[in-house]
């Protein structure tokens, strides 16, 4: 279907403004729509509404103040002026708060306005030109590297590849540690619309009784506390990447609302009756079985088929082997680049001793181990003695720990490493700085020195 360009009109003349529309309407990709009351314009503008032309001189508010309450909430909005209001400095005025243009209401009306218009698309399409370009210079210098085997490797890029190529849902699947957001990544950078946002969120970081409000927002005054309007990620990932990591973590009263969301691309903000539609690409990922999960009685049937589209699985690091020298000398280098130091090289046993190990942290655990290594060696040679893999009185204790335990030991010794700078071991990671805050509130780990 052909975009249409919309725009919104408010003129207190009906006679100027049907006059307004039968001129914007002579280009046919313009798709507009009349309002006669500022609040009622207020309240449907959205992520949809490309310009709102507004009058003046009006009894409710007048030109500065509706169009001082249309940026209040959308900075980027492109608002055009139309009055018949010639003194300059209110022009200058307008313009110094952030309206496009100021237009006014003569014999010459016709050709000035869609001039005008033409003009403001253009700027907002050479903005978009510089975003994307930005974007996909940011992207060369920082592109997603997936490290592996050549086998193991071209399969993986083959499927980023694919995922990319159309608006299909992804679904990632692997166990935890096994870079899952690394696979998200590569396919947000890789995707045809390359200068939209990648919008993510780990459902189990969140606890259930805010995950609504931050995948849908609200408006001000939906609950106590609510005392300004909120946009959720749904919206925030409009024309861009949603990904819902952990996905299985959602509990079941807000999966009906999160599969009628995909399945009309349609949301309602809490507190919210209007409707505002979406378009954006759904990656999913999660550590457990969603078919198992779904004959439990965890997820619902309806809402994993709709979110498998096209499904990615990782195999977990014991299954690859030759994948874990590779890693080492990847894993070093870059934490001696971060650190300023001469990267170290590993010996056979130091090689071995790492093979041997079967990792149930995959990835994320060689990771934290190699970065050990690198900092506990002489000489910038690394030995079997530098590897703590079940021992060291601060490190990492592997014997009779759950997953869930072992994960979080990881994350302890990366914060007594780094000197509790919750923000480096993040990045470090590859983990949000909520989840970190989240554990130390379940009493999990312990933030402070």
């Amino acid at each position: 279907m052909k975009y249409k360009y919309t725009i919104y009109i408010i003129d207190d003349d009906p006679w100027s403004a049907k006059r307004i529309e039968y001129i914007l309407k002579m280009n046919e990709d313009h798709h507009v729509v009349l309002f006669d009351c500022p609040n009622k314009l207020l309240k449907s503008i959205d992520s949809d509404t490309d310009l709102v032309c507004i009058d003046y001189l009006m009894p409710i508010m007048n030109g500065v103040q509706l169009a001082e309450s249309i940026l209040k909430n959308n900075a980027h909005q492109d608002i055009l002026v139309i009055s018949g209001q010639e003194d300059i400095s209110t022009a200058v005025d307008l313009l110094k708060i952030g309206v496009r243009d100021y237009v006014i209401k003569n014999d010459n009306l016709k050709d000035q306005l869609l001039k005008s218009v033409e003009h403001i698309k253009e700027k907002k399409e050479l903005k978009n030109e510089i975003k994307s370009l930005k974007s996909k210079l940011k992207n060369k210098e920082n592109p997603v590297e997936i490290i592996g085997s050549k086998a193991e490797k071209e399969s993986i890029e083959t499927l980023v590849k694919k995922a990319c190529k159309t608006n299909i849902n992804v679904l990632i699947t692997g166990e935890t540690g096994t870079g899952k957001e690394l696979i998200a990544k590569s396919i947000s950078q890789q995707y045809k619309n390359i200068s939209t946002n990648f919008v993510s969120i780990n459902m189990s970081a969140v606890p259930a009784d805010i995950l609504e409000s931050e995948l849908f927002g609200y408006e001000k005054g939906a609950f106590t506390g609510a005392d300004q309007q909120k946009i959720g990620l749904f919206e925030k990932a409009n024309k861009g990447i949603l990904f819902l990591d952990e996905i299985a973590e959602i509990q079941l009263p807000l999966q009906s609302k999160l599969l009628r969301a995909l399945q009309e691309r349609k949301i309602r903000r809490i507190g919210g009756v209007k409707e505002i539609a979406l378009d954006f690409k759904l990656i999913s990922a999660t550590h457990k079985d969603l078919k198992q999960e779904v004959e439990q009685g965890n997820f619902r049937e309806d809402l994993f088929y709709r979110i498998f589209g096209f499904p990615i699985h990782l195999k977990p690091l014991r299954e690859k082997p030759e994948d874990i020298e590779l890693l080492t000398y990847h894993f070093a280098q870059e934490f001696s680049k971060e650190n300023s130091q001469k990267t170290p090289v590993f010996s056979e046993n130091a090689i071995s001793t790492l093979k041997g190990h079967s990792y149930p942290g995959n990835i994320r655990e060689l990771k934290s181990i190699v970065e050990l290594a690198c900092v506990l060696c002489d000489n910038a040679k690394v030995e079997p003695s530098d590897i703590s893999i079940s021992k060291s009185k601060k490190g990492l204790n592997l014997s009779r720990r759950t997953l869930e335990q072992y994960n979080n030991e990881i994350i302890q010794d990366h914060l007594i490493r780094y000197d509790y700078n919750i923000k480096k071991v993040a990045e470090i990671l590859n983990i949000g700085v909520s989840t970190i805050y989240y554990l130390a509130k379940k009493d999990k780990i312990n933030i402070n020195k």
